[in-house]
């Protein structure tokens, strides 16, 4: 099977509001190889929430941003055989974001660097700015690890065909103490399954200062990356 992770801060107090000086400071990780091959894209314009949401169905590349960032901004969509990495760019056309690769799995977005700045004229709060976005990339990859492998677990849990919306919420120590489900899977079975096996599971503890709950979305099998249960 194959499927895609959504990742999103529903808040972000953590991340700061200068990444918009991230460009000058550290080298963006770029897109896996397997991933620089030209795929087939039909995403219309619409809210960039949604349009981001198809790439991610398409592509397999999990996005972690604060969703706050999303609102109001709307993408003129793509279509045709594009790269991944130059799809997305057509995708953020115009709404004044770029891309992020964090790794080469997963990307953020965040304010488009105007390039007549230089490096001289960057805000002082640029390097902890960026230190915030990686650690915040980090944990994102690290939760969704965690989460996957504890779904992976049965055959009725196991990720890649069903659609779940989830918000957690993740105390000091790690332990997921919260959960809410934001729609069915599709089967009663599943859901209370899905509940079961993430109730109390521990996790990597979260940075301090982190904003939440956590909102996942699992999206069920698409031109994604296969599963790797």
């Amino acid at each position: 099977m194959k499927y895609a992770w959504w990742v999103l801060l529903a808040a972000c107090g953590f991340c700061g509001g200068a990444g918009h000086a991230v460009e000058q400071q550290v080298a963006d990780v770029g897109p896996a190889d397997d991933a620089r091959g030209r795929w087939s894209f039909d995403i219309g314009p619409q809210p960039l929430s949604s349009a981001v949401r198809a790439f991610s169905d398409v592509t397999g590349q999990a996005l972690l941003v604060d969703e706050r960032l999303l609102v109001g901004r709307v993408s003129p969509g793509v279509r045709g055989e594009f790269t991944p990495e130059d799809a997305l760019r057509r995708l953020l056309a115009g709404t004044g974001l770029r891309e992020r690769y964090t790794s080469d799995k997963a990307f953020t977005l965040m304010p488009a660097v105007d390039t007549d700045i230089g490096i001289a004229n960057m805000a002082p709060s640029a390097a902890p700015a960026e230190t915030a976005d990686t650690v915040v990339a980090s944990y994102g990859a690290a939760l969704q690890t965690a989460v996957e492998a504890a779904l992976c677990r049965t055959s009725l849990t196991r990720p890649g065909e069903y659609r779940l919306a989830l918000q957690v919420w993740v105390d000091g120590s790690g332990q997921l103490y919260r959960l809410r489900l934001l729609g069915s899977t599709g089967r009663e079975e599943r859901d209370k399954a899905v509940e079961s096996i993430l109730g109390g599971l521990h996790v990597d503890p979260p940075p301090p200062g982190l904003a939440q709950p956590l909102t996942l979305l699992l999206l069920p099998a698409g031109a994604s990356r296969p599963a790797h249960c």
